[in-house]
């Protein structure tokens, strides 16, 4: 149970900074209009995602796992752009 909520945390975190990396994510943000603080923000979009993946699978750590993400995937984040 511990493994797999911690895998879960480090998982979503490094998969939303690969998407956000990706130049086709914000080209598809852009065409459906919703480029807009919840979603083009790593933190923002990793938080709301996570806890709609989590929610089902596990609904009572959902908003933990959620949260652990979205300041992990910051912290990559903060760690890419300092090279």
């Amino acid at each position: 149970m511990i493994f797999e909520t911690l895998l879960t945390i480090v998982g979503m975190a490094c998969v939303m900074n690969l998407i956000h990396k990706a130049p086709i994510y914000h080209r598809v943000l852009e065409a459906l209009l919703i480029d807009t603080k919840p979603m083009n923000c790593v933190m923002c979009s990793t938080f709301w995602i996570t806890l709609g993946f989590t929610a089902i699978a596990m609904p009572a750590f959902c908003i933990f796992i959620a949260a652990a993400a979205a300041i992990l995937a910051e912290l990559i984040n903060i760690q890419i752009h300092k090279i």
